[in-house]
């Protein structure tokens, strides 16, 4: 999204560089940010709210290679539309898109809580299950591996869909001169 927003895939593309590339190339650089903000926001977490991240031991890698895996998934779908449809009319739609899954994600609340319909939406987002997972190891200290499980099961799905999407996406943008037209 940074070379939408900074205009530079018509840069990027251009060059050799092929999309395999690009994606390791980015989920990289994804991977750096990360283990740096996870850094500051733990230490900043303990030093201001006494709030020990570090006590979910080894769940923690679990919980956020199961995060990071979703996110990757919604990016790629996003900027596979972007490539397709024109990456400036779509900005909003990668951040309405986190607005949406949220709630249904069980981010601030139980899954138990939402309605019936509303249940029916986070049981297929892997994150409901890694959030639920987190609740329930603060309060009892006890995580259900079936739930990591299927989480990562899921997330490898909506990975491999997104990545094919992509490529798709890609090739059709270069058919059909989209890809020029990103800059625009």
């Amino acid at each position: 999204m940074d070379e939408v927003w900074n205009k530079n895939l018509i840069n990027i593309f251009s060059s050799p560089l092929t999309m395999s590339e690009f994606l390791t190339a980015t989920i990289l650089l994804d991977i750096i940010k990360l283990i740096i903000s996870l850094s500051i926001l733990t230490l900043t977490a303990y030093l201001l709210y006494s709030l020990n991240i570090i006590g979910f031991g080894l769940y923690l890698p679990m919980f956020v290679v199961d995060l990071l895996l979703f996110g990757w998934s919604v990016g790629f779908f996003i900027i596979g539309l972007m490539l397709r449809f024109g990456g400036h009319n779509l900005q909003e739609l990668a951040w309405a898109l986190l607005g949406f899954v949220a709630p249904f994600s069980c981010v601030y609340y139980p899954i138990t809580s939402l309605p019936v319909w509303a249940q029916k939406i986070a049981i297929v987002l892997p994150t409901t299950y890694v959030f639920e997972e987190m609740r329930r190891f603060m309060f009892s200290h006890e995580v259900y591996w079936e739930n990591l499980l299927l989480s990562t099961a899921l997330n490898l799905i909506y990975l491999i869909l997104s990545l094919l999407f992509i490529f798709l996406m890609f090739e059709k943008a270069r058919e059909t001169g989209k890809l020029a037209k990103m800059e625009d």
